[in-house]
């Protein structure tokens, strides 16, 4: 029992993030979606602030969730161990290519194309603005983690307060959880479909999950990483639409 204890300590974290979705303040991406891109620039409301409220009540539970994912990073390193049987192993591996840009890089592209194809512009102005919601993600847990410079449990076994900025390491924080909930956050705001939420974000927890049980990071690095993703995807996002609306 120990090791689904340990992959629902995951999801839970996955469940947060879809949570924020509906934050008090935040913009309700559903509603926006109803009018067509072409309506955009006659629109006559105005464009929504980049900062909410929502925004406020984001950033205190995703540095209240880091700061308990903190007391918990030695559990999670003795329990990653007992998630190592063939089907562990299986959904580690596939889940880590959700948050790999070896992968997602080639997949947007093979959307692209079928979505020229298919003469789809509207599919093809939706896409890139989730890759640059993905792109803005990863580009932000790059930089943060230059500057920490936290070592992975992997470097520094049993002893998770190794921070040296600056100094090379890359552990906090996740990148693979940053690019993975950024590309569920953006997806989840260029679509309608109220199911939608209930599969992007389980599958980018998961890669948290695949990230700890594999040693690569601590579980306030796949914390933070999730939190760091999903708001600058959203943000990202919310930019390209606003220059849709300037036009």
């Amino acid at each position: 029992m120990r090791p689904i204890r340990f992959l629902l300590a995951f999801l839970a974290c996955a469940g947060t993030m879809s949570s924020a979705r509906a934050a008090p303040g935040a913009v309700d991406s559903s509603s926006v979606l109803q009018r067509s891109p072409a309506t955009w620039p006659h629109d006559p409301a105005p464009a929504p602030p980049l900062l909410t409220r929502g925004d406020v009540g984001f950033a205190a539970a995703s540095f209240a969730s880091i700061a308990l994912a903190t007391r918990l990073d030695r559990w999670a390193e003795d329990e990653a161990p007992e998630s190592n049987g063939p089907f562990a192993a299986g959904v580690s591996h596939t889940a880590e290519r959700f948050g790999n840009p070896l992968y997602v890089i080639p997949a947007f592209l093979a959307f692209r194309a079928a979505d020229a194809l298919e003469h789809r512009s509207d599919r093809a102005r939706s896409l890139v603005r989730i890759a640059e919601g993905a792109g803005a993600a990863a580009a932000a847990a790059g930089f943060v983690k230059i500057a920490v410079g936290r070592a992975r449990p992997l470097q520094t076994p049993g002893d998770p307060d190794v921070i040296r900025p600056f100094s090379g390491n890359s552990a906090f924080p996740s990148g693979h959880a940053a690019l993975a909930f950024g590309v569920a956050a953006a997806i989840d705001m260029e679509t309608k479909a109220r199911w939608v939420p209930y599969v992007v974000y389980p599958l980018a927890g998961l890669t948290g999950w695949s990230r700890v049980r594999d040693g690569e990071h601590w579980l306030s690095d796949v914390v933070a990483g999730a939190a760091l993703g999903t708001w600058t995807a959203r943000k990202a996002v919310a930019i390209a639409r606003r220059r849709i609306r300037s036009r």
